[in-house]
């Protein structure tokens, strides 16, 4: 049996995730190496350490497998969170920290429906109770 082809609106969601995830992947070493780097901390150290939890769901990302759209949104929970922080705490780095919250929000919300639209088209959801 062949799997079916994504709908059209799947595949804007899969767009808008991959639109935040690189997104994010381009932000952080700008963020941290040219913009404002860090006087306390290694720049290049803190880069990587913000990229590491992006390098998990790229290969499922790009071969469109709902089950890693959908967990990958733990991740851009963090973005999402660190962003979110660094409003109320960095205000003068306010154009990186909006740009985060926008490309982490687009890696969540495009993964989610996503992952709930291609399971539904495939069977995947979860079972209902009787």
């Amino acid at each position: 049996m062949a799997i079916p082809a994504p709908e059209p609106r799947m595949l804007i969601a899969h767009r808008l995730t991959l639109t935040g995830y690189f997104g994010l992947i381009l932000l952080i070493p700008a963020w941290n190496l040219w913009w404002y780097p860090s006087a306390t901390f290694s720049n290049q150290i803190l880069t990587i350490f913000w990229l590491l939890p992006l390098a998990f769901p790229l290969v499922g990302l790009l071969k469109s497998k709902a089950y890693t759209h959908a967990w990958s949104g733990f991740i851009a929970v963090i973005y999402i969170c660190h962003a979110l922080t660094s409003l109320l705490t960095n205000f003068n780095e306010l154009s990186a920290i909006l740009l985060e919250l926008i490309f982490a929000i687009l890696f969540l919300f495009g993964g989610m429906y996503f992952a709930k639209w291609r399971g539904e088209q495939l069977g995947l959801q979860l079972p209902k109770k009787k």
